[in-house]
């Protein structure tokens, strides 16, 4: 594994950073903005979907798009969308205005879903390929981790300031504002990147050359989306209304979080070297399993803590992995279809676990609820896990250990 990256990988970290700083704010108010607003927990759900939503409208033309404009100016677009979406959100202040700001915003996120992978595969070579996968994202966790920790004290900072309750929509719309801020800055780097001239583009095709494989890769992001929609998005509801916890004490926790992913990817190299890509992938996600049963039911707040930062770290850490894997397996022809294929795949289940979970959360108390979620959850991530292993590590495609090449 080599650390040594081309001047416009450098320049995709660096955006992947900034851009990461004003994700977490979006993460981690945008359902206490909706609560703030009064919005039911239907609708919630709704609102939650809708990213998802955009992405599976959006991949596929998306996709055409990059090769025809080029990978750089697809992320160039897709910031800007995110940038003016997430500005809308924390402008708005009925639910439409939202719902259309949450729609933008996941067109732009698309967009530059389906041009990363591409983009780093194309700026990278197999001894590079999965430290750069890994320690982009570490670095948009590492961004996690200092946009949670600012985002958990703007609110108690301004309604200090102002006189204004902390849950009031002033105090979040602020922190949104925030990370609309750091969405636009993460657009600057990536003017400095290749031009879109300067690119080649990416094969235009219709027709898929290995879809088995395509069809085996996805299936196990499938499933993940299914189980992540009903939970993930809502642990900041379930943690603050099962504990009392604060905002800032909230920001500080996800805050951990992010790092000790961070942390998780910049070893996955390493694991890579000793079992190889595939082993790795299953390794961790399945030793994540635990720590999501206990985050999902323990009545400890230390051990629901501990236990949502190491799951996390192993959960995530193991996605850049499995992305070069796959980028690598794939022709070049398949690439930026399945780049398109696989996060839509993952968004549509994501989003229609949303709408469930909203509606079983609007129907059950509120312990019921997340008992009922949360072993969902845990059932389709053992799902995902066994499929991995049955596809992958049973022979379908092989192991193939990754080997050191020279430049």
């Amino acid at each position: 594994m080599h650390w040594k990256f081309s001047r416009s990988a450098l320049l995709f970290l660096l955006t992947s950073f900034t851009f990461g700083m004003g994700a977490a704010q979006l993460y981690l108010y945008l359902n206490f903005y909706l609560v703030a607003l009064e919005v039911p927990p239907h609708l919630q759900g709704l609102i939650n979907a809708l990213p998802s939503l955009a992405f599976i409208v959006t991949a596929l033309p998306g996709a055409v798009l990059s090769s025809r404009i080029g990978l750089t100016r697809t992320l160039q677009l897709g910031g800007l969308l995110t940038f003016l979406g997430l500005l809308g959100i924390a402008l708005s202040t009925s639910t439409l205005s939202i719902a259309l700001s949450v729609l933008l915003e996941g067109a732009g996120a698309a967009l530059i879903g389906v041009a990363s992978a591409p983009f780093m595969t194309r700026h990278s070579n197999d001894n590079t390929r999965v430290s750069l996968f890994s320690l982009q994202l570490a670095l948009v966790t590492g961004a996690g981790f200092l946009g949670n920790l600012l985002g958990g004290l703007i609110p108690q900072l301004y309604a200090d300031a102002v006189g204004v309750p902390v849950q009031s929509v002033a105090a979040v719309r602020v922190a949104l504002l925030c990370g609309a801020v750091f969405q636009l800055l993460s657009l600057i780097p990536t003017l400095f990147m290749v031009s879109a001239r300067g690119e080649k583009p990416l094969t235009r095709h219709s027709r898929l050359e290995q879809p088995g494989k395509v069809l085996v890769f996805i299936l196990p992001t499938l499933l993940l989306g299914l189980g992540a929609g009903l939970t993930i998005p809502y642990i900041n509801l379930f943690i603050e209304g099962k504990f009392g916890v604060s905002y800032s004490s909230l920001g500080a926790l996800f805050a951990w979080t992010s790092l000790t992913t961070a942390a998780a990817a910049l070893i996955q190299p390493k694991l890579v070297q000793k079992f190889g890509e595939v082993r790795t992938v299953l390794l961790v996600q399945g030793a994540s399993l635990p720590f999501l049963a206990i985050l999902g039911f323990s009545p400890s707040l230390l051990l629901v803590s501990s236990s949502l930062f190491i799951r996390g770290a192993l959960a995530n850490a193991a996605s850049p992995v499995y992305s070069a894997y796959t980028m690598r397996q794939l022709s070049e022809a398949d690439r930026g279809i399945f780049a398109a294929l696989s996060p839509m795949a993952w968004s549509g289940a994501f989003a229609l676990s949303n709408l469930l979970s909203g509606w079983i959360r609007s129907r059950l108390p509120f312990s019921s609820a997340f008992d009922l979620l949360f072993t969902l959850t845990l059932l389709f991530y053992v799902a995902s896990v066994g499929t991995l292993f049955w596809a992958l590590e049973r022979g379908k495609f092989g192991q193939k250990r990754v080997e050191e090449q020279t430049l």
